[in-house]
Protein backbone atom coordinates (compact mmCIF):
# COMPACT_ATOMS: atom_id res chain seq x y z
CA UNK A 1 0.00 0.00 0.00
CA UNK A 2 1.10 3.59 -0.57
CA UNK A 3 1.13 6.69 1.60
CA UNK A 4 -1.54 8.44 -0.46
CA UNK A 5 -4.86 9.50 0.97
CA UNK A 6 -7.63 6.97 0.34
CA UNK A 7 -9.66 7.46 -2.82
CA UNK A 8 -12.47 5.29 -1.47
CA UNK A 9 -13.42 4.83 2.15
CA UNK A 10 -16.26 2.91 3.78
CA UNK A 11 -16.94 4.17 7.28
CA UNK A 12 -19.10 1.96 9.54
CA UNK A 13 -21.35 1.13 6.58
CA UNK A 14 -24.51 -0.88 7.08
CA UNK A 15 -27.44 -1.79 4.87
CA UNK A 16 -30.67 -3.66 5.49
CA UNK A 17 -30.82 -7.31 4.47
CA UNK A 18 -33.62 -9.24 2.85
CA UNK A 19 -35.65 -9.28 6.06
CA UNK A 20 -36.27 -5.54 5.79
CA UNK A 21 -35.86 -4.74 9.47
CA UNK A 22 -32.98 -3.19 11.34
CA UNK A 23 -32.23 -6.55 12.95
CA UNK A 24 -31.51 -8.05 9.52
CA UNK A 25 -28.43 -6.24 8.25
CA UNK A 26 -26.87 -7.52 5.05
CA UNK A 27 -23.69 -5.79 6.23
CA UNK A 28 -22.97 -3.91 9.42
CA UNK A 29 -20.20 -1.61 10.64
CA UNK A 30 -18.02 -2.26 7.56
CA UNK A 31 -14.95 -0.04 7.58
CA UNK A 32 -11.92 -0.06 5.27
CA UNK A 33 -10.09 2.32 2.93
CA UNK A 34 -8.49 1.93 -0.51
CA UNK A 35 -5.82 4.03 -2.20
CA UNK A 36 -5.07 4.76 -5.84
CA UNK A 37 -2.92 2.11 -7.47
CA UNK A 38 -4.04 -0.70 -5.17
CA UNK A 39 -6.19 -3.83 -5.43
CA UNK A 40 -8.37 -4.75 -2.45
CA UNK A 41 -9.90 -8.22 -2.48
CA UNK A 42 -13.07 -8.95 -0.51
CA UNK A 43 -12.93 -12.52 0.75
CA UNK A 44 -15.22 -14.73 2.78
CA UNK A 45 -17.77 -17.52 2.49
CA UNK A 46 -21.01 -17.33 0.53
CA UNK A 47 -23.42 -14.75 1.99
CA UNK A 48 -20.58 -13.07 3.90
CA UNK A 49 -21.61 -9.68 2.51
CA UNK A 50 -19.09 -9.17 -0.31
CA UNK A 51 -21.69 -8.24 -2.94
CA UNK A 52 -23.56 -5.98 -0.53
CA UNK A 53 -20.35 -4.10 0.27
CA UNK A 54 -19.67 -3.55 -3.42
CA UNK A 55 -23.24 -2.50 -4.20
CA UNK A 56 -23.21 0.02 -1.37
CA UNK A 57 -19.87 1.39 -2.54
CA UNK A 58 -21.28 1.72 -6.07
CA UNK A 59 -24.41 3.50 -4.85
CA UNK A 60 -26.69 0.70 -6.04
CA UNK A 61 -27.95 -0.23 -2.57
CA UNK A 62 -28.97 2.28 0.11
CA UNK A 63 -26.59 2.88 2.99
CA UNK A 64 -28.62 3.04 6.19
CA UNK A 65 -25.68 3.45 8.57
CA UNK A 66 -22.28 5.05 8.16
CA UNK A 67 -21.15 6.46 4.82
CA UNK A 68 -19.22 5.80 1.63
CA UNK A 69 -16.66 8.48 0.80
CA UNK A 70 -15.20 8.89 -2.70
CA UNK A 71 -12.43 11.42 -3.26
CA UNK A 72 -13.70 14.50 -5.05
CA UNK A 73 -13.71 14.45 -8.83
CA UNK A 74 -12.98 10.75 -9.24
CA UNK A 75 -14.93 8.46 -11.55
CA UNK A 76 -16.21 5.12 -10.33
CA UNK A 77 -17.20 2.17 -12.53
CA UNK A 78 -18.49 -1.28 -11.72
CA UNK A 79 -18.84 -4.69 -13.32
CA UNK A 80 -20.68 -7.79 -12.15
CA UNK A 81 -23.02 -5.94 -9.80
CA UNK A 82 -25.85 -6.38 -12.30
CA UNK A 83 -26.45 -9.37 -14.59
CA UNK A 84 -24.12 -9.21 -17.59
CA UNK A 85 -26.98 -9.18 -20.10
CA UNK A 86 -28.55 -6.24 -18.27
CA UNK A 87 -25.24 -4.37 -18.13
CA UNK A 88 -24.76 -4.86 -21.88
CA UNK A 89 -28.40 -4.26 -22.86
CA UNK A 90 -27.75 -0.87 -24.45
CA UNK A 91 -24.53 -1.90 -26.22
CA UNK A 92 -24.78 -2.73 -29.91
CA UNK A 93 -21.21 -3.59 -30.83
CA UNK A 94 -17.88 -2.94 -29.19
CA UNK A 95 -16.86 -0.95 -32.27
CA UNK A 96 -19.82 1.40 -31.78
CA UNK A 97 -18.75 1.99 -28.18
CA UNK A 98 -15.23 2.81 -29.34
CA UNK A 99 -16.58 5.22 -31.95
CA UNK A 100 -18.61 7.26 -29.50
CA UNK A 101 -15.69 7.88 -27.14
CA UNK A 102 -13.05 10.61 -27.54
CA UNK A 103 -9.71 9.16 -28.63
CA UNK A 104 -8.05 9.46 -25.21
CA UNK A 105 -11.03 7.97 -23.39
CA UNK A 106 -11.28 5.13 -25.90
CA UNK A 107 -7.69 3.96 -25.41
CA UNK A 108 -8.31 1.86 -22.26
CA UNK A 109 -11.20 0.12 -24.04
CA UNK A 110 -9.12 -0.51 -27.16
CA UNK A 111 -6.30 -1.97 -25.06
CA UNK A 112 -8.75 -4.16 -23.15
CA UNK A 113 -10.29 -5.54 -26.35
CA UNK A 114 -6.86 -6.58 -27.56
CA UNK A 115 -5.81 -8.02 -24.21
CA UNK A 116 -9.04 -10.01 -23.78
CA UNK A 117 -9.00 -11.36 -27.36
CA UNK A 118 -12.13 -9.41 -28.30
CA UNK A 119 -10.72 -7.20 -31.04
CA UNK A 120 -11.85 -9.54 -33.84
CA UNK A 121 -15.36 -9.49 -32.33
CA UNK A 122 -15.64 -5.70 -32.20
CA UNK A 123 -18.15 -5.57 -35.11
CA UNK A 124 -20.23 -8.48 -33.81
CA UNK A 125 -23.42 -7.71 -31.88
CA UNK A 126 -22.56 -8.11 -28.21
CA UNK A 127 -25.81 -10.01 -27.71
CA UNK A 128 -24.47 -12.67 -30.10
CA UNK A 129 -21.27 -13.34 -28.16
CA UNK A 130 -20.90 -16.37 -25.93
CA UNK A 131 -21.59 -15.91 -22.23
CA UNK A 132 -17.88 -15.98 -21.39
CA UNK A 133 -17.05 -13.41 -24.07
CA UNK A 134 -19.91 -11.21 -22.88
CA UNK A 135 -18.38 -11.29 -19.42
CA UNK A 136 -15.01 -10.27 -20.84
CA UNK A 137 -16.74 -7.53 -22.85
CA UNK A 138 -18.38 -6.20 -19.68
CA UNK A 139 -14.96 -5.93 -18.04
CA UNK A 140 -13.53 -4.13 -21.08
CA UNK A 141 -16.44 -1.68 -21.19
CA UNK A 142 -16.07 -0.94 -17.49
CA UNK A 143 -12.59 0.37 -18.28
CA UNK A 144 -13.85 2.68 -21.04
CA UNK A 145 -13.14 6.28 -20.18
CA UNK A 146 -10.41 5.32 -17.69
CA UNK A 147 -12.27 5.19 -14.34
CA UNK A 148 -10.37 5.91 -11.15
CA UNK A 149 -12.10 3.19 -9.13
CA UNK A 150 -13.41 -0.15 -10.39
CA UNK A 151 -15.77 -2.22 -8.23
CA UNK A 152 -16.07 -5.81 -9.43
CA UNK A 153 -18.06 -8.83 -8.29
CA UNK A 154 -17.53 -12.41 -9.49
CA UNK A 155 -15.09 -11.24 -12.15
CA UNK A 156 -13.96 -14.63 -13.38
CA UNK A 157 -16.27 -17.26 -11.87
CA UNK A 158 -16.75 -20.10 -14.34
CA UNK A 159 -14.18 -18.83 -16.84
CA UNK A 160 -11.46 -21.15 -18.16
CA UNK A 161 -7.98 -20.53 -16.70
CA UNK A 162 -6.76 -18.57 -19.75
CA UNK A 163 -9.77 -16.24 -19.70
CA UNK A 164 -9.46 -15.76 -15.95
CA UNK A 165 -5.76 -14.92 -16.18
CA UNK A 166 -6.34 -12.45 -19.04
CA UNK A 167 -8.87 -10.43 -17.03
CA UNK A 168 -6.91 -10.49 -13.79
CA UNK A 169 -3.63 -9.57 -15.49
CA UNK A 170 -5.29 -6.72 -17.40
CA UNK A 171 -6.68 -5.22 -14.20
CA UNK A 172 -3.41 -5.71 -12.31
CA UNK A 173 -1.59 -3.84 -15.07
CA UNK A 174 -4.17 -1.03 -14.88
CA UNK A 175 -3.52 -0.81 -11.15
CA UNK A 176 0.26 -0.69 -11.59
CA UNK A 177 0.55 1.58 -14.64
CA UNK A 178 -2.47 3.87 -14.43
CA UNK A 179 -3.17 3.99 -10.71
CA UNK A 180 -6.57 2.31 -10.95
CA UNK A 181 -8.09 1.39 -7.59
CA UNK A 182 -9.72 -2.05 -7.79
CA UNK A 183 -12.06 -3.42 -5.14
CA UNK A 184 -13.22 -6.89 -6.12
CA UNK A 185 -14.69 -9.98 -4.55
CA UNK A 186 -12.12 -12.75 -4.53
CA UNK A 187 -13.06 -15.61 -6.83
CA UNK A 188 -10.15 -17.88 -5.91
CA UNK A 189 -6.44 -18.02 -5.25
CA UNK A 190 -5.56 -16.32 -8.55
CA UNK A 191 -7.41 -13.13 -7.63
CA UNK A 192 -5.97 -13.12 -4.11
CA UNK A 193 -2.46 -13.39 -5.55
CA UNK A 194 -2.99 -10.13 -7.46
CA UNK A 195 -4.31 -8.21 -4.46
CA UNK A 196 -2.45 -5.72 -2.29
CA UNK A 197 -4.86 -6.12 0.61
CA UNK A 198 -7.58 -8.56 1.65
CA UNK A 199 -10.70 -7.63 3.62
CA UNK A 200 -12.14 -10.79 5.15
CA UNK A 201 -15.90 -10.73 5.74
CA UNK A 202 -18.18 -13.06 7.68
CA UNK A 203 -21.84 -12.59 8.52
CA UNK A 204 -21.81 -9.09 7.06
CA UNK A 205 -18.93 -7.83 9.19
CA UNK A 206 -15.21 -7.26 8.65
CA UNK A 207 -13.30 -9.98 10.46
CA UNK A 208 -9.81 -9.03 9.39
CA UNK A 209 -7.99 -6.66 7.04
CA UNK A 210 -4.63 -7.93 5.84
CA UNK A 211 -1.95 -6.27 3.71
CA UNK A 212 -0.48 -8.82 1.34
CA UNK A 213 3.33 -9.32 1.24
Amino acid sequence: MTDQRPVLRLCHVGTIGAGGTESRYAIENVTFACEAGTWTALAGPAAAGKTSVLRCAAGLDPVVAGEVRLAEGLRIAHVGLRPVKEQLATVGTLASELARLPAVAAEPLREALHRLDLWEDRDTAVSGLTENRQRAAAVALALAGAPDVLLADDLTGGLPPAGEAAILDLLRDQVDTRGLCVVASATGLSSLERADAVVLLADGRVVETRVMP
